[in-house]
C-alpha cells in the first residue's frame, strides 16, 4: 500500500470518527419560557369608606386690628415691640405730650375757679343779689369749663399710643423719635389665640356640612392633623363665584400662625361595609366598566362590573365581583382575558 492510499484512509476515518462523536452528543436543552404575567393583587373585603371635603385657605387671626394715632407729635418712647403680648388698653407707646399736659392741668384749674363761681352765684340768685341772666352766665361759664376740660384729657389720653384690642403685635410701624400726624398707622395687633379659616365649598358640598362639625386641619411641618370646627357657613354664595362661604375655627395651641396656608378635610359622608378600589384599577370601555380577577388557578379573567359612588380616588362596585375576589391592581395593561399570571407582592 502506498503512501496516498494511507493517507486517504486516514482522512476518511477521522471524518467516520467526527461524524460518529458528533451524533452522539447530547444537545443543549432550551431554556423553560416563563408566559406568566407579572400582577399585584389586592383582596377584596367589606370596608368602611370615609367621603372627605378638601378645601385650603389661610390662617387669620380671630381679630386683626389695624391701630392708627389719634394725635400729632414726636414720639418719645415705646413700651412694646413686635412680637409683644398686649392687652386691651394696654399703652404701646407715648408721644411728646407736654403741650397737652399743661393745657389739661390749665384746663383743671379753669374748671375750679368756674365751679367756685358758680357755687357763689347760685348763692346769691337765691337771695336775689344777681339776676337770673348773671346766674346763667356763671353756669355756662361752668359747662363751658368742663367741656374744655374733657377735651384735653382726652386729648392727653391720646398722645398714649394705646391698644384697642388684645393679642400680639403682628406688625409695628413706628420707631423712637418718629413725627406721627393724625391717623398714621402706629401697628397691627392679631389675637392668635384663635385662628380662623376663611374659605369656601361648592354647591354641592354646602349641603353636607353643618356648624360645629370636626375638621381636620393640616399644616406644613406638621405630621399630625390639628382638630378644628366649622364656626358657620353661608347660605349665598360668593360674589362672582359659585362657593358658599365657610369659616373653620380652631385654638392655636400647635404653634400655627396667622398667614400660613393650610389644608382641611371636612367628614361630610361614611359608607359602611363596602366593596371598593381605586379608580385606576377600573377599565372603561364605551359605557361599560371591567376589572381584572385572579382565579384559583392564577389566571387573570376580565370582569364586568357596575360602578356606585366615586368617593376622592376610590370607587364602590356595586356587583360583578364577590367579597374575597383578588383583583388586579398593577400590570393590567399587559393583560387580556385568561392570561395566566404571577402575584407579586
Amino acid at each position: 500500500m502506498n503512501f496516498k492510499k494511507i493517507a486517504l484512509l486516514l482522512i476518511t476515518a477521522s471524518v467516520m470518527i467526527a461524524a460518529c462523536n458528533k451524533s452522539n452528543s447530547t444537545p443543549d436543552k432550551k431554556p423553560v419560557r416563563d408566559d406568566k404575567q407579572p400582577v399585584m393583587i389586592e383582596v377584596l373585603q367589606p370596608r368602611t369608606l370615609n367621603e372627605y371635603i378638601t378645601v385650603s385657605g389661610k390662617l387669620e387671626g380671630a381679630t386683626d386690628v389695624s391701630m392708627s394715632s389719634e394725635t400729632s407729635g414726636r414720639i418719645l418712647q415705646l413700651y412694646k415691640k413686635l412680637g409683644d403680648k398686649i392687652n386691651k388698653g394696654e399703652k404701646i407707646g407715648m408721644v411728646d405730650n407736654e403741650i397737652y399736659r399743661i393745657r389739661k392741668e390749665q384746663a383743671e384749674a379753669a374748671l375750679e375757679t368756674s365751679q367756685l363761681n358758680l357755687t357763689t352765684s347760685e348763692n346769691l340768685f337765691v337771695s336775689k343779689a344777681i339776676s337770673q341772666v348773671e346766674y346763667n352766665s356763671a353756669l355756662a361759664a361752668f359747662k363751658g369749663a368742663k367741656a374744655n376740660l374733657e377735651s384735653a384729657v382726652q386729648a392727653f389720653d391720646n398722645s398714649y399710643l394705646t391698644a384697642p384690642e388684645s393679642g400680639v403685635i403682628s406688625n409695628l410701624m413706628v420707631s423712637v423719635g418718629q413725627f406721627i400726624n393724625y391717623g398714621t398707622p402706629v401697628a397691627f395687633i392679631t389675637n392668635d389665640n384663635v385662628l380662623i379659616i376663611k374659605t369656601g365649598v361648592g354647591e354641592s358640598q354646602v349641603s353636607k356640612i353643618r356648624q360645629g362639625q370636626q375638621v381636620n386641619i393640616f399644616a406644613p411641618g406638621k405630621d399630625e392633623p390639628v382638630k378644628g370646627f366649622i364656626k358657620g357657613y353661608g347660605i349665598r354664595p360668593l360674589p362672582n363665584t359659585a362657593n358658599y362661604p365657610v369659616e373653620i375655627q380652631l385654638s392655636n395651641a400647635s404653634g400655627l400662625l396667622p398667614g400660613m396656608v393650610v389644608t382641611a378635610r371636612i367628614l361630610s359622608g361614611t359608607y359602611k361595609t363596602q366593596l371598593f378600589t381605586s379608580i385606576n384599577n377600573i377599565i372603561k370601555e364605551y359605557d361599560r366598566n371591567y376589572i381584572y380577577v385572579v382565579n384559583d388557578k392564577d389566571v387573570a379573567v376580565r370582569r364586568e362590573v357596575v360602578l356606585g359612588n366615586i368617593i376622592g380616588e376610590d370607587v364602590i362596585i356595586l356587583s360583578g365581583v364577590d367579597v374575597g375576589d383578588r383583583i388586579v391592581v398593577s400590570g393590567m395593561e399587559n393583560l387580556e382575558d385568561e392570561t395566566p399570571v404571577q402575584i407579586r407582592s
